[in-house]
């Protein structure tokens, strides 16, 4: 008698589970059982049967255990793709986020050396406007019904100058303010953006 195992047998054998390997040598050995003169047929066949249903519910068995394994190595094999994914992304944004910092620390600095330059200029108006506008020796009183000229207090001229100098140092300190609160604001959508996909990608969908 010819036994024909078929193609690959070798390749296909180890890779069948231990346990079904074990189930099928068991098999085998209980036909060869049947080749001895003393086994007593009736007795044997009585036997098989209920040799046979307990050798497949182990070969299912074994099998079932078998695909269970591959689902969870694959589920693992996704949950390290994604962590990684994650991990490529995050360094990226980081990246990203530390250029924008950068970015916008260096037009921070140019604003700000932008105000110093013209607050400078401004004291300089000051000064030049205050060399110009010295106390004027005192003059009699003025007769306006003789179309005398008015003359222009000079502390007056002080008070306007300082003002125009707090309303520029006023909006330099907005323009500061409004910088900050763009920059906070595209960290933060970076933020939310991270916590978007790593929401949408943490679910896995039941495999069966």
């Amino acid at each position: 008698m010819a036994l024909n195992v078929g193609q690959d047998f070798k390749k296909r054998w180890l890779n069948t589970p231990e346990t079904v390997r074990q189930t099928y040598q068991e098999d085998l050995a209980r036909i060869c059982d049947l080749l001895l003169p003393q086994t007593q047929i009736q007795t044997w066949v009585h036997h098989e049967e209920k040799a046979q249903q307990h050798s497949q519910q182990r070969i299912d068995q074994a099998y079932a255990n078998l695909k269970a394994e591959l689902i969870e190595q694959a589920r693992v094999r996704k949950q390290l793709a994604l962590e990684k994914a994650l991990e490529e992304k995050r360094t990226a944004e980081a990246a990203y986020a530390a250029q924008l910092q950068a970015d916008e620390l260096n037009q921070f600095e140019q604003q700000t050396e932008n105000l110093v330059a013209l607050r400078h200029h401004i004291d300089q108006e000051i000064a030049q406007q205050t060399e110009r506008y010295q106390a004027n020796p005192e003059q009699p009183s003025i007769d306006y019904a003789q179309g005398q000229r008015v003359q222009i207090d000079d502390q007056q001229i002080l008070s306007e100058l300082e003002s125009v100098r707090v309303r520029l140092e006023l909006e330099a300190e907005s323009l500061i303010e409004q910088a900050v609160t763009v920059f906070r604001a595209k960290l933060h959508a970076l933020a939310q953006d991270e916590i978007d996909y790593i929401l949408k990608n943490s679910k896995f969908s039941d495999e069966k």
